[in-house]
């Protein structure tokens, strides 16, 4: 007879006999490297669609600024010109140059002659002239202090406020004694490229032969703020 004192599996061992599982200790996962993200810039991305609208114009009517403007510069370029002018650029105006660095001249058997944007005659400047210009360098009168000019006609100019968040442009008449100037109106540089982008659409026709534009008189009083197409 069996005890009853005699255990029910004579194989079992107890739980100090049993074997260990020793685990691995877990190694912490690497940190993932910070991540720039870009900040929202709805002036800039505004200029930026902009330039395109008036880039579509130009080619469609075949103008000689389609294949005569001349590719942006960089924000390191854009960055130095704010060190050297001792004020900052504003985004709109930054956009502007990103997108386009002035324009190659036009050169055919009578003249030789800048592409301009249509609407009012106006020619895009390059980054570096337009630094010249502010500074006294030439060619041309210089622009009164803090403006950046952006296009120019003759001795006329649209220049951008420096120092300012948003790109604010004006027409400037420039005088001769090279301190005074005329002021004809201020508007923000993304309302005066609509502006231009409309008239191409309705009022400013390309001749080919003349290499020249046109406008109707009529269809651009029609538009609003007719006063930045003169």
């Amino acid at each position: 007879m069996t005890s009853s004192n005699t255990p029910l599996e004579a194989g079992r061992t107890g739980r100090a006999d049993q074997a260990r599982v020793v685990r691995a200790a877990r190694t912490a996962a690497p940190v993932p490297a910070p991540v720039r993200v870009a900040v929202a810039d709805p002036e800039a991305d505004r200029i930026a669609g902009l330039v395109q609208r008036l880039r579509s114009h130009w080619t469609r009517t075949g103008a000689d600024i389609a294949t005569r403007l001349r590719p942006g510069v960089d924000d390191a370029r854009l960055d130095a010109v704010e060190r050297q002018m001792g004020l900052l650029l504003p985004r709109g105006a930054r956009a502007w140059w990103r997108a386009a660095d002035g324009v190659d001249p036009v050169r055919t058997t009578f003249r030789t002659s800048a592409p301009t944007v249509g609407p009012g005659g106006w020619v895009p400047l390059g980054l570096d002239e337009a630094v010249q210009r502010a500074t006294g360098q030439g060619p041309g009168l210089a622009a009164p202090p803090a403006l950046l000019p952006v296009f120019a006609r003759d001795e006329e100019l649209i220049a951008v406020r420096l120092g300012s968040s948003r790109a604010v442009v004006e027409q400037l008449v420039l005088a001769e004694d090279k301190e005074s100037y005329q002021h004809s109106w201020r508007v923000g540089l993304d309302e005066l490229l609509s502006t231009w982008a409309d008239a191409l659409l309705a009022a400013v026709i390309w001749l080919p032969d003349a290499h020249d534009w046109v406008t109707d008189p009529f269809a651009l009083q029609a538009l609003p703020r007719a006063e930045l197409l003169d």
